[in-house]
């Protein structure tokens, strides 16, 4: 536990002394604090609303013990008395009572409390100006207008709906909801790009030196040949990875990809086995559902290598369908596979280290840009506005832009492709040319193509500081690798998986992505309607090389998390019943003879449109 917290707080930036680090591994123990990410966290956001951000200390972790751990366990204690089914683990190890644990330990309101707190507190030292609710069109450069031809008048509607206030939207706009960085540099900005300068944007997820386009693109012809193959290699390449982490080179030969000798191997210690997870029920899983497809060495097939899994004996677990495993258990009868260990986590190759001379300001927003009700697009003129008043040094902005499941869709006057030319000319028009434009497609656009990974649609107008990306992209910002993708990941896996004492979802999600080596790790997919192509997302959806910054919009609540050195960002959606959200983050250079470091380098806040 030492070394997994002293790991969390270094990618904090902060070098806690001996003492003051094996206080922290007492108290975790004692308050039945077990993933030392959910210490650190609530450590962290204690810190930011009660100590100014100070390190911790001998003196101060007492109040952190009294405020936060104490008052945490009151809360869960009082719970327990009312539901035995959301208290903490037992002792024992029963697969139900394993469930049970973890929905308790899901995310715990005392950490939401704090980083309100903390978040309000650095409110407090930049309050940024209420936005004005009349003339949204009028305030943008030659009014920039994005509601479409429709068959249906839409002044009526228009008239019904605005001014109307959303009793369910907390908070106000501009509000800032969620931040990370040390409080100095948070404080310390203006949130404004300082000089007038042309950012190189370099595509990096290329097959044969191209990125993903429509002239390159072949779909609707992934043959389940093919896609077995794609898996078979999926299961190879992951497998020795974990193996190699886990057991080491000359552990390896005790890794067997199928059971030959059971009573062998069990008589040697157990036996170590490596497969794909998948359900048993074509669906989400639970403790029941779970098996695991094993390749048989000798004839390279799965035909038949189906294990069911057995999570009796096991204290933790987090796995979905798809996911590549390393399993230590045994084998009592037949296909059943008594699981001890679980190994999901490889040697990740670590972001490339920040290397900037001037401070860079980044907006992100993610789509919908409009109410499920109209097109108007107010939400993407208040963005707009901003960025007028901002002029960051790039915006990102991701799908969907045309909801293909709109309700007015079908009104529109006009194709598809039209009216998403004339959004970006909007777009283009109001942001200049000083501000580099990221534009990132979506499946779920009515004018996109239908296939996963998914190409940038072809604009007949060019404009010199605007990016078309595919979905996924991984692109280099003059020394800045940002991943970005529109496709809800995290809760396509958080909705899928089953996870027993597997520490905070979010954090895990991520690590989903990072140790499986890809945008979409899911098989088969989350969601009926996602035309995965196995073929594309062998060349066009991997991640070898962690990013400094992953952008992972969706339904989520918005998030910022810092995971192995990389800061990954939920933005929120542009346009939400509960109130929209974006993000915008800064890079500034290190001091001089210090290395980068995320938390005193990088600066983020997610705000309320």
């Amino acid at each position: 536990m030492d070394v997994e917290i002293k790991q969390q707080f270094d990618e904090m930036g902060v070098e806690p002394a001996d003492a003051v680090l094996d206080r922290c591994v007492e108290l975790a123990i004692s308050y039945n604090v077990h993933d030392a990410t959910e210490f650190v966290e609530q450590w962290m956001a204690f810190s930011l609303s009660h100590l100014h951000g100070d390190d911790p200390a001998l003196e101060n972790l007492g109040d952190f013990e009294r405020k936060v751990l104490q008052l945490r366990k009151d809360k869960v204690g009082s719970k327990a008395s009312v539901s035995k089914a959301k208290s903490y683990a037992p002792s024992s190890v029963q697969e139900t009572s394993s469930l049970a644990t973890y929905g308790a330990m899901e995310d715990d309101p005392m950490l939401d409390d704090y980083v309100s707190e903390s978040v309000a507190d650095s409110s407090a030292m930049h309050t940024p100006k209420a936005k004005k609710d009349s003339g949204r069109a009028s305030n943008l450069k030659g009014g920039v207008l994005f509601s479409p031809a429709s068959y249906t008048p839409q002044s009526a509607k228009r008239n019904s709906t605005i001014g109307t206030p959303n009793a369910s939207v907390a908070g106000k706009p501009g509000d800032i909801v969620d931040s990370f960085g040390h409080p100095k540099l948070l404080a310390g900005s203006s949130w404004q790009s300082q000089m007038e300068h042309q950012l190189p944007v370099t595509q990096k997820l290329l097959h044969k030196d191209a990125p993903l386009t429509l002239a390159n693109l072949g779909y609707m012809n992934d043959l389940l040949g093919e896609r077995c193959d794609d898996l078979h290699d999926r299961v190879e390449d992951t497998g020795r990875a974990l193996v190699d982490k886990k057991l080491g080179a000359a552990g390896a030969a005790e890794c067997s990809w199928y059971p030959h000798d059971k009573q062998a191997l069990q008589a040697a210690g157990g036996l170590h086995a490596v497969g794909m997870i998948h359900s048993e029920d074509d669906g989400p899983l639970d403790a029941h559902s779970a098996c695991l497809a094993v390749i048989d060495d000798s004839t390279d097939e799965v035909e038949d290598n189906f294990l069911s899994l057995n999570f009796s004996r096991i204290r933790s677990a987090s796995i979905f369908p798809g996911q590549v495993v390393l399993a230590k258990g045994f084998i009592p009868k037949g296909k059943t596979f008594v699981v001890e260990e679980i190994t999901t986590e490889r040697k990740l190759t670590p972001p490339t280290p920040l290397k900037v001379d001037r401070e860079l300001q980044f907006v992100v927003a993610a789509g919908p840009f409009t109410d499920s009700t109209d097109l108007f697009y107010e939400p993407l003129h208040d963005l707009l506005k901003y960025i007028k008043e901002h002029r960051p040094d790039v915006l990102v902005l991701t799908g969907p832009f045309l909801d293909a499941d709109h309700k007015i869709v079908g009104e529109l006057a006009e194709t598809f492709d039209s009216f998403f030319e004339k959004m970006i000319a909007g777009i283009m028009e109001a942001v200049g040319s000083h501000t580099a434009v990221l534009v990132v497609s979506c499946q779920k656009d009515a004018m996109a193509h239908s296939v996963y990974p998914t190409p940038p649609p072809t604009l007949r107008k060019t404009y010199p500081n605007l990016h078309m990306l595919p979905d996924p992209s991984l692109v280099d910002l003059d020394g800045i690798t940002l991943g970005v993708t529109s496709t809800d990941v995290v809760d396509h896996l958080l909705s899928h998986e089953f996870a027993a004492n597997a520490g905070e979802r979010m954090h895990r999600a991520i690590n989903h992505l990072f140790h499986q080596g890809s945008f979409y790790p899911l098989y088969p997919p989350a969601d009926e309607d996602m035309a995965y192509d196995s073929q594309l997302a062998l060349k066009y959806a991997q991640i070898k090389q962690l990013p400094n910054v992953l952008i992972l919009p969706g339904d989520q609540r918005h998030f910022i998390r810092l995971v192995s050195d990389c800061l990954v960002v939920n933005p929120g959606r542009l346009s939400d019943k509960k109130g929209g959200t974006f993000a915008r983050f800064l890079v500034a250079p290190s001091a001089p003879g210090k290395a980068a470091n995320m938390f005193n380098s990088v600066a983020c806040q997610v705000k309320r449109i």
